[in-house]
């Protein structure tokens, strides 16, 4: 739950009472599709019995292209209030928990990569665009600490300005680390993210 939170997972809760766990996926190829599959299958407990996957097209301001996306809905539940108040401030905009370095772990790292992670220089960006600074150095702290308690060394991680705002990169050197501890929990169509597979 804490990866899909850090990535496309969102809460929302109606009139101060339950909430509900949205998850939305806006590239459709078919890695990503059966990747969604996957985090939908994982929330069917949560789901009506009758729900209906929603399917939309926007048009990026940005970009001036158009995109489809795909998205569902649980239930409106109790279980989901902890990660409401855990991820939104009293604005209702996502933040980042104060104890995200207690929250994360290798597995919940592995959901953020699938969801947000991307390749690059054989290094692996995190697209944190959606956080303030502040949030994304509490992020990065806690990824380097994230596998020192099993002995290992820290991971090795930056903060790159991009155009869209700050995003995490942790170096070549500590990609076969982070595969070691993170690979397992990876979706077989998602591997390519940390040059796995």
């Amino acid at each position: 739950m804490i990866g899909l939170m850090l990535g496309d997972g969102h809460i929302l809760r109606k009139q101060r009472k339950n909430s509900r766990f949205i998850y939305a996926q806006s590239s459709l190829r078919i890695h990503h599709l059966n990747y969604f599959n996957h985090v939908l299958s994982l929330f069917k407990p949560y789901l009506s019995e009758d729900f209906v996957l929603k399917n939309r097209s926007f048009r990026d301001k940005r970009t001036n292209k158009t995109y489809s996306s795909v998205s569902f809905a649980t239930l409106t539940l109790p279980c989901f209030n902890l990660y409401r108040s855990l991820f939104y401030d009293s604005n209702n905009k996502k933040i980042v928990p104060s104890t995200i370095q207690n929250l994360l772990t290798p597995i919940g790292l592995a959901y953020w990569i699938m969801d947000d992670g991307s390749i690059q220089n054989s290094g692996l960006h995190l697209n944190t665009y959606g956080f303030t600074s502040s949030d994304v150095i509490k992020l990065k702290t806690a990824i380097e600490n994230l596998f020192v308690l099993n002995g290992e060394n820290p991971l090795k991680c930056s903060i790159h300005k991009h155009k869209k705002g700050d995003r995490i990169y942790i170096w070549r050197e500590s990609m076969d680390l982070l595969r070691k501890h993170i690979s397992q929990y990876m979706h077989k169509d998602m591997l390519y993210k940390i040059n796995s597979g």
